[in-house]
């Protein structure tokens, strides 16, 4: 996670999956590989039946904001994630973690928690939602929730039967938080995101 898209560079992260699992020895339930989405790599990812949790960046209930949040999602629809994702649970029979980072007055409505809680009655009930409260930096449109709206989603989500956690922020005090260390110190400005090349931090952090 944070290194780039690991479904553009798949071969690496198995041998550094392979690595991690027999040499380190850690368990492969211990290993969440965490991607933003890219087209066919998903069905890839399966076909190796790896015991690891799958992280797919979900930052939005629909698909017309998924693309104003992603713009790499006009090439990859959030059907074809959701139909991607209950195949790899199929293949591999673990559950797959959505990564969904809740950006003040964007994505944190209640209502964004209904809609998105309809998702897994469509696609199956496997599925775990992360919710990432977004830490603001410098120059970006986007602000952070209040944690009233934070609770509010998640109780939205687990009323329905959906498992939910928000993700705990750890140095925000000193603009450490993930996402904000890379921006205050890096030499050159964020290039702007298109749609060619998708950054996986772009809202995940």
């Amino acid at each position: 996670m944070g290194m780039g898209e690991p479904m553009l560079n798949l071969k690496s992260v198995l041998d550094a999956h392979l690595c991690m699992n027999k040499d380190i020895e850690i368990g492969q339930r211990m290993i969440t590989i965490s991607a933003v989405g890219v087209p066919n790599t998903i069905k890839r990812l399966a076909s190796h039946k790896l015991q690891s949790t799958l992280a797919v960046s979900l930052h939005a209930p629909n698909q017309s904001l998924q693309e104003k949040i992603v713009p790499s999602a006009k090439a990859y629809p959030l059907e074809a994630i959701m139909k991607d994702c209950r195949d790899y649970f199929q293949e591999t029979n673990r559950r797959v973690s959505f990564e969904y980072a809740l950006l003040a007055g964007v994505n944190d409505k209640v209502e964004h928690a209904v809609e998105l809680a309809e998702l897994p009655r469509e696609w199956g009930k496997t599925y775990h939602v992360n919710l990432i409260p977004y830490n603001p930096i410098e120059g970006s449109e986007y602000k952070r929730p209040y944690k009233k709206a934070v609770l509010a989603f998640a109780a939205a989500l687990e009323s329905r039967k959906i498992t939910a956690s928000v993700r705990q922020t750890r140095g925000l005090d000193a603009s450490a938080a993930c996402g904000q260390l890379r921006n205050k110190f890096q030499k050159s400005p964020v290039i702007a995101v298109t749609d060619s090349q998708p950054d996986a931090e772009a809202v995940a952090s």
